[in-house]
């Protein structure tokens, strides 16, 4: 694990060395200037491309005098979202994109209703086909997007995935494929219709998938409560940078430079897990943003806020700033597990984590794997390291044992294969077959032969039960002026279908062809005739 922290710390120096040289240039040719502002655009580069923490951005600048352009990063960081959410264009691409816009530019609005309530009754005011061409109806398996005068459906926004579920009319029913939010005030449905027809400008009942909505918000929930405790254990540097709350898994991206510990992550799953069993209720308020700021609500780098906000609240854990969907009180959540730990950019990292159900049923996967690891190993599940550990001694006793015996089989063979030497032009030359477990079987071989051999040249050949080849060539070194085991290898290896290469004394190639060993041995035979 320290290796581990180590490379992280590395590899951010490396990537904090070329952003601070970027970053010294722009305070350089802005620092004499009357505006004294360093460039949002700049900001955005140093944060999007050398994944630089806008933490260190804002302290260097602020050391130098210079302020940072925080509406310039903050248009940059909107237009990257914008490019983000090309996923949900699908096929329409572009084209889909520009027709929420100009729904938008038409006085288009959707009044969002699903904060307290998950159903309502409301009209089609939009509805547009896969294209987004205006149609007056979608029939059985088309599908569509839709915009309703008002909606309980929560639009993806805020890193939080868009609502599944349901829309009846009296001439058919939709489901709900995702929900989009192109704008606060505009809220889209992705449809594909189910039963019957849906029409423009019906009278529909809109129903919010429960469990999806729930498995969503114990995620978003726990996602507040994780950023929480990860200042607490790891430091108040700790700033959220990113995140992404679907109802499987959240996904929580914060500034820290080095992989957390076993013992961090302990301390941070206890952590998220004691808020969810003292079943703290939320405390769910919109006031004036700078009141919200004095209650000590975290507000993000880079993100837009109207005057009036969203407060979430838990207790004395976490104060935010968020619209997005949350649970009554913390012990909905049921439990919470960390998945894994990575680094994204630098001095970026990444948790995954799954609550409830999810959470429960890996939980339920580990033990059953785990039992299934203690039958393989003849052990209890309770003790199934302790009885690795003696497998793995084990192994090596026996392993230890194997090489013994192959180095004395290779001593024997070294013995008989000597019989096989034949007389060139004065110079001694072995090459014979041999069957081994392993390359280095091999090599013990050949060692032993040009000590038995004195002076010469020797070739060994083995070959596995796929007819994977490896060749040997072995050249004393009074023969080198004449003879390099390198040169020598590189022109039989062809005929075992390979190639190959190594010293003047020894060499290796390694071939595909097990039937071409015996042409091998002619040909080098013939290469020592000249």
């Amino acid at each position: 694990m320290d290796r581990v922290v180590i490379m992280e710390e590395e590899g951010f120096n490396k990537t904090l060395d070329k952003g601070l040289a970027l970053l010294e240039d722009e305070l350089l040719a802005v620092e004499n200037t009357p505006k004294k502002e360093l460039k949002g655009e700049t900001v955005f580069k140093l944060y999007d491309t050398f994944g630089f923490p806008i933490d260190i951005i804002n302290d260097i600048a602020e050391k130098r005098g210079i302020s940072v352009d925080e509406e310039g990063f903050t248009a940059f960081m909107a237009q990257q979202k914008q490019r983000a959410k090309a996923a949900w264009k699908g096929a329409a691409g572009d084209t889909l994109a520009a027709r929420f816009q100009s729904l938008l530019e038409e006085g288009t609005r959707s009044e969002f209703v699903g904060y307290n309530s998950l159903g309502t009754e409301s009209r089609i005011v939009v509805l547009m086909d896969e294209k987004a061409e205006n149609v007056e109806s979608l029939a059985v398996g088309q599908k569509g997007y839709l915009v309703t005068s008002k909606t309980p459906f929560y639009g993806e926004s805020g890193g939080q995935s868009g609502d599944h579920g349901v829309i009846t009319a009296d001439s058919g029913n939709a489901t709900v494929l995702d929900t989009m939010k192109p704008n606060a005030e505009l809220t889209v449905h992705h449809i594909e219709v189910s039963e019957g027809s849906i029409r423009n400008e019906q009278a529909v009942n809109m129903q919010v998938s429960e469990e999806v909505r729930l498995a969503s918000a114990r995620n978003h929930t726990c996602t507040h409560l994780l950023h929480a405790a990860l200042r607490r254990v790891l430091g108040d540097h700790v700033k959220q940078s990113g995140s992404l709350v679907t109802p499987d898994r959240l996904r929580f991206d914060f500034t820290h430079i080095s992989a957390l510990t076993p013992k961090e992550i302990k301390e941070i799953e206890l952590d998220v897990n004691a808020a969810i069993m003292a079943n703290i209720p939320l405390d769910v308020a919109e006031m004036e943003y700078e009141k919200a700021v004095e209650k000590g609500a975290m507000a993000l780098f880079g993100e837009k806020y109207t005057d009036k906000v969203r407060v979430v609240a838990i207790a004395d854990n976490s104060v935010e700033l968020c619209g997005g969907t949350h649970l009554s009180a913390t012990g909905q959540a049921g439990s919470f597990f960390i998945l894994s730990d990575g680094g994204v950019a630098a001095g970026i990292r990444r948790i995954e984590a799954a609550t409830g159900f999810n959470a429960l049923n890996l939980s339920l996967a580990n033990r059953e794997e785990l039992h299934s690891i203690a039958g393989l190993v003849k052990g209890k599940a309770g003790d199934v390291a302790n009885r690795v550990k003696g497998l793995q001694q084990e192994n090596r006793s026996l392993r230890k044992d194997m090489e013994q015996l192959a180095a004395k089989a290779a001593s024997s063979q070294g013995g008989d294969l000597m019989s096989n030497v034949t007389d060139i032009d004065g110079v001694k030359v072995l090459a014979a077959r041999v069957d081994v477990p392993n390359v280095k079987a091999l090599r013990d071989i050949m060692d032993d032969l040009r000590s038995k051999l004195g002076s010469g040249i020797a070739c060994l050949a083995t070959a596995d039960s796929e007819g994977k080849v490896t060749l040997l060539v072995a050249v004393t070194k009074d023969l080198n002026d004449k003879f390099k085991a390198g040169q020598l290898i590189g022109q039989i290896a062809g005929e075992v279908g390979g190639k190959g290469g190594g010293r003047p004394d020894m060499a290796q190639a390694g071939g595909n062809n097990a039937d071409g060993i015996n042409a091998a041995f002619e040909k080098l035979k013939a290469l020592v005739k000249g």
